[in-house]
Formats: C-alpha cells, sequence, structure tokens
C-alpha cells in the first residue's frame, strides 16, 4: 500500500509541475474575454501642410515607457500594426524634441493585473502623446498636466498633436495561460493606441 501510495504522490508531483509549466510558459486558451475601453482623447493642429514641404520619410520614432516583461510585448504588438500600415518603426528613449518624422510616445500607468488559470482580470491605464510631425517639445508638460492646453507658435508651421488617456477594462474567464493573457492584454491596448493616435478625425 505505501508503494502504490508513493507511486500516486509521485505522478500528482508531476502532473503538477507539468501543469504549472503550461501555465507559466505555454501561449494557449479556452475562454471568453469582455474588454471595455473608457477614453479621453484631446487634440490639437496649428496651420495646414505645405505641399512644398517634403514628403513624411514612413518612419515613425516609438518610445514605450518602462522596460518591463509587459511594456516589452506592448511595444511589439504596436510596431506590428505600425508596419501592417506601412511604417517603418525605429525604437527610441522619447526625448521633448524634434524628431525628423511622426512619433508616438506610450506610457502605461498603475496597472493592476490579477492572473488566475481559469479567472483573469486588469485594468491598465495608458497614456499616449502623438506628434504627426515629429515635434514632442510638448511631451513632458502634457504627461504631467492632462488638461493643460497646447499653444503653438506661429514659428512651428504646420502641426498635428494628440494626446490620449485610455483605461483599458479585462475580464476573462477560462482556461488562460499567462504568456496568452499578457498577450491578450498587449493586443487590445495596442490596437486602442494606434486607432487612437493614427485617426483620420482630429
Amino acid at each position: 500500500m505505501n508503494l502504490i501510495n508513493s507511486r500516486i504522490l509521485i505522478v500528482s508531483i508531476v502532473v503538477f509541475v507539468i501543469f504549472a509549466l503550461f501555465l507559466a510558459f505555454v501561449d494557449a486558451s479556452a475562454s471568453t474575454s469582455n474588454t471595455g475601453v473608457d477614453q479621453k482623447i484631446s487634440g490639437y493642429s496649428f496651420s495646414q501642410p505645405d505641399s512644398s514641404d517634403p514628403a513624411p520619410t514612413g518612419v515613425v520614432y516609438l518610445d514605450l515607457n518602462g522596460k518591463n516583461g509587459f511594456s516589452v510585448i506592448l511595444e511589439d504588438e504596436i510596431a506590428d500594426l505600425l508596419e501592417e500600415k506601412g511604417f517603418e518603426v525605429e525604437t527610441v528613449s522619447m526625448q521633448p524634441v524634434i524628431y525628423d518624422s511622426t512619433a508616438l510616445a506610450v506610457v502605461v500607468n498603475k496597472p493592476d493585473i490579477f492572473y488566475n488559470p481559469f479567472y483573469s482580470t486588469a485594468t491598465m491605464d495608458v497614456e499616449f502623446v502623438y506628434s504627426r510631425t515629429g515635434n514632442m517639445e510638448y511631451l513632458d508638460m502634457l504627461i504631467d498636466d492632462y488638461d493643460k492646453p497646447v499653444v503653438f507658435s506661429s514659428m512651428d508651421g504646420y502641426q498635428l498633436l494628440r494626446h490620449g488617456q485610455l483605461t483599458f477594462n479585462d475580464t476573462t474567464k477560462g482556461l488562460v495561460t499567462y504568456p496568452y493573457y499578457r498577450r491578450h492584454l498587449a493586443e487590445n491596448i495596442a490596437a486602442g493606441v494606434v486607432e487612437k493616435a493614427f485617426s483620420d478625425d482630429l
């Protein structure tokens, strides 16, 4: 009897370890998700593009604040979506300067992720600053104070700037691995940021 019990214990431990490794490293799920987005978008523009100005280079300078594991996944998802739109993406550490092409800075504030293999929830506050012309001189001001208005100088020429705050609320039920859940969140956030930043509407 002791031998049988020992074998059952060993098998149970092996099964538990395999299941734990599956949850930690395999990107898979059999689940349903409900994701909602609250948004606040401000747009600023000045003048009109000059037909004599050189055409945009097709490059987007992208900065994802923070280099934790989730930020790396989100950066990849945003870059993939931008490349699908035909842009070349260059990742940078964004500074409040003028870049020679379109620029997008993204900040993930206060991530609140609760992971459980069968029921996971998350609330993610995301902020972005987008400049069609690469003028990120207002970057620090906008991140520090959302409601502070941007006033362009007549010397700036054509400008198009967007500043957005998005709050993502997600509930996922069913068998979900941790890599899948992080990717699921990153895909939804990336889609929301790119859609709002690169919208045709001001």
